[in-house]
């Protein structure tokens, strides 16, 4: 089986040395790789390297650090090569400046206003490049108020397989998400490994549905209940 994980916070470029980025490390997304990897798939990590000690060497790693490099790399990948699985964890940039600065702007100013446009949507572009794929992305929302709502909305709209959803108040203090599938079934995991274990399973089940036995009956797509 063949994983595609990207990982890791996208760069917007405000000049030579300054950027807009965002507080996430890329470290849930190298976990992942990780264990898929020790579970003998075969993994392509696009991950931005920049809070990463040590990257692994028992995969394909590809790295990035501004926005544009990410979207760059995600389409070389997706129309050279077939992922089973792709696993969109990176954290991308929703805006990116609507023209930056050649060299470094001068300090000093009284007002320095920056004019941001909306950039692409990457989880549309890998599903509309990777239509068979069974694609998995990941869904942040500031509280756990209506994070479930907003999750499966960015699934349907995206035509995502499954989707990840974490409340920043919840990350604060420790890993929590919530994994949900179309069919608005949603399994609670409370660790980084827990996720892992959950994606394992599913990934499995939708490629060997005969690999779970279930006793109401019949093999379902999904069984994040179980």
């Amino acid at each position: 089986m063949k994983i595609l994980i990207s990982a890791g916070p996208t760069w917007i470029k405000i000049d030579d040395v300054r950027i807009i980025t965002n507080i996430f490390t890329g470290r849930t997304g190298l976990f992942l790789a990780e264990e898929f990897a020790k579970k003998r798939r075969k993994v392509t990590l696009l991950i931005n390297p920049h809070c990463i000690k040590n990257l692994p060497r028992n995969m394909k790693v590809v790295p990035f650090f501004y926005f544009e490099e990410l979207k760059s790399k995600l389409e070389k990948e997706l129309k050279n090569n077939f992922y089973d699985v792709i696993i969109h964890t990176a954290s991308v940039s929703d805006y990116k400046l609507k023209r930056s600065f050649k060299g470094k702007v001068v300090s000093g100013k009284k007002e320095f206003i920056l004019k941001l446009t909306p950039t692409p949507k990457l989880i549309k572009i890998i599903r509309r490049l990777a239509k068979n794929s069974f694609l998995i992305q990941f869904k942040l929302e500031i509280k756990r108020e209506e994070l479930i709502k907003k999750a499966l909305e960015s699934l349907k709209e995206n035509k995502s397989d499954l989707v990840v959803a974490n409340a920043l108040e919840d990350l604060k203090l420790g890993y929590k998400a919530f994994v949900i599938d179309k069919d608005k079934n949603i399994k609670e995991v409370n660790s980084k490994k827990e996720l892992f274990q959950t994606l394992f399973k599913l990934t499995n089940l939708y490629f060997h549905p005969n690999l779970y036995f279930h006793p109401r009956g019949g093999n379902s797509q999904f069984n994040l209940r179980g």
